[in-house]
């Protein structure tokens, strides 16, 4: 998004989509698969921006409110995840995947 504090949710979302990994998803998935997840990722990026300015408190906090318990489990699974990619990645000299 630019430098406007007043960028729209869907120029926001278009935006996403023309970043690379968000090309690379539609192109592994399918474009709305993409689209879908790109919205959702404005709305909880908005949320999730949201409680930072009305609550003061900082990104696990909120990752916290937002996912209870099982936020130790999303961070066990995407550090498991990522550092699996980041192996493999050295090995193959790939970018996400």
């Amino acid at each position: 998004m630019g430098e406007s504090s007043d960028t729209s949710i869907k120029e926001a979302i278009e935006e996403l989509l023309q970043t690379s990994i968000f090309k690379n998803v539609a192109r592994r998935n399918d474009p709305e698969f993409a689209r879908k997840l790109a919205m959702w990722l404005v709305r909880y990026i908005l949320i999730a921006s949201s409680m930072k300015e009305s609550l003061k408190i900082n990104l696990e906090e909120i990752l916290l409110n937002l996912h209870g318990d099982r936020f130790k489990k999303i961070v066990e699974i995407t550090e498991r995840t990522f550092n699996m990619v980041k192996r493999d990645s050295e090995n193959y000299r790939n970018y996400i995947w």
